[in-house]
């Protein structure tokens, strides 16, 4: 995945998950939840423990590693399709 490709996605404003050459995925529900630095290698997700909401992890990625995004979108009907970028 390219620097500018994410980033694109991150602008938007629209939930997606970004998913993994190792098949681990995550979901970034707004831009909130993830970080990448001007001309950096890698993106900095976010996401709350599942044992303790309380409690934030963070994951540092490769852009190397990332094999793609899902991103799901309203269609002009209301009902929901999914935007896979694999």
């Amino acid at each position: 995945m390219t620097h500018e490709t994410l980033k694109g996605k991150i602008e938007e404003g629209l939930p997606f998950t970004l998913h993994v050459a190792d098949g681990r995925s995550y979901d970034v529900p707004h831009h909130d939840f993830i970080m990448l630095p001007p001309r950096s290698t890698f993106v900095v997700v976010a996401e709350f423990s599942k044992q303790d909401p309380s409690v934030t992890i963070s994951h540092t990625i490769p852009l190397l590693m990332v094999s793609g995004i899902t991103q799901r979108v309203k269609s002009d009907e209301g009902s929901e399709t999914s935007a896979d970028n694999r």
